[in-house]
């Protein structure tokens, strides 16, 4: 009994210890990880800038300056935008051309500031200085120039401005000052659009190539196309359309011959190969006087702004 007892016991114990082995060798699953997702970020809403329609006051060479300034709402806060500077004809002022020439709600879909400058003397008689012409701003030789590069600065500190689109377009008294304003600051203006107007400043030498797109009646008895009329301050009659747009095309080193195109009432003249990208552009518009064509005849200002948004300074 003893010797039976003692194998069962022997073969208790292999059992035992067999089993606690095979405990031993058993594969022991992996504690899973917790995988955190990430928290999505929040998307914060790009600034942007409010709204402004208001009037603005320089002091230039001691005579206080005004000005019309319209930013639409919603224009990219630090985001540099393009300019538009608007003149108005002789004895009017900033807030008749800002109505004539609709270029605000053009701002407002295109998304560029647009400003209209006052004149300078008595406020029915408002001028501009464009060389040889008119009025109080031209027998006091006022420096437009000056002006301009002064509205480019406070406009600044509201928003910034990109220097290669800042462009100049304007009517009559206005037209003349814009290519004035093409002579003397080619290094800033990259393009500019006069309605009803002719070059009256002389010697015009830009430094750089300036883009122009031109509008004018051919019923403009003001400032005829074929030349002739009367200017305001030497009693001379203005030159030739034509003489302007050549003039121009030769500054701008366009080396083509022009193209000419008729629809309508309108005689397209393009010079499109021109130095740096520019163009010199004439519109002739029949039945149309000494005016800012209204949209329903000819959309001059929506033409103007795409003429000015393919031309950047380069």
């Amino acid at each position: 009994m003893k010797r039976s007892k003692f194998i069962l016991y022997l073969l208790t114990s292999i059992f035992l210890l067999a089993g606690v082995a095979a405990c031993g060798q058993a594969t022991t699953m992996p504690t899973p990880t917790s995988t955190s997702v990430p928290t999505p970020m929040a998307i914060i809403p790009a600034a942007t800038l409010q709204a402004v329609d208001e009037q603005r006051t320089l002091t230039v060479a001691g005579l206080e300056r005004t000005y019309q300034l319209h930013i639409p709402n919603g224009l990219a806060s630090g985001q540099p935008a393009p300019f538009v500077l608007v003149f108005h004809g002789l004895e009017e002022n900033g807030a008749f051309i800002s109505q004539s020439s609709g270029f605000n709600e053009i701002a407002d879909a295109n998304g560029f500031i647009v400003a209209y400058p006052n004149g300078s003397g008595p406020t029915s008689a408002m001028s501009w200085n464009a060389g040889d012409c008119c009025g109080y701003a031209q027998q006091n030789s006022l420096d437009e120039a000056s002006f301009v590069r002064q509205i480019i600065s406070d406009v600044e500190t509201i928003t910034p401005l990109d220097p290669k689109r800042i462009y100049v377009s304007g009517f009559s008294n206005g037209a003349l000052l814009s290519y004035r304003l093409a002579c003397e600051m080619s290094d800033t203006i990259a393009a500019v659009a006069p309605v009803a107007g002719v070059l009256v400043y002389s010697p015009c030498q830009p430094s750089q190539p300036v883009a122009v797109i031109a509008f004018n009646g051919l019923s403009d008895t003001s400032v005829p196309y074929e030349g002739g009329g009367m200017n305001p301050t030497t009693g001379q009659p203005f030159p030739p359309v034509q003489d302007t747009i050549t003039t121009w095309a030769t500054l701008d080193g366009c080396v083509e011959t022009p193209q000419v195109e008729q629809d309508g009432i309108l005689t397209h003249t393009s010079y499109s190969t021109c130095q740096n990208g520019t163009a010199v552009e004439s519109y002739t518009i029949q039945g149309i006087g000494h005016s800012w064509p209204t949209p329903y005849v000819v959309p001059a200002s929506q033409m103007i702004w795409d003429f000015f948004a393919a031309h950047p300074k380069q």
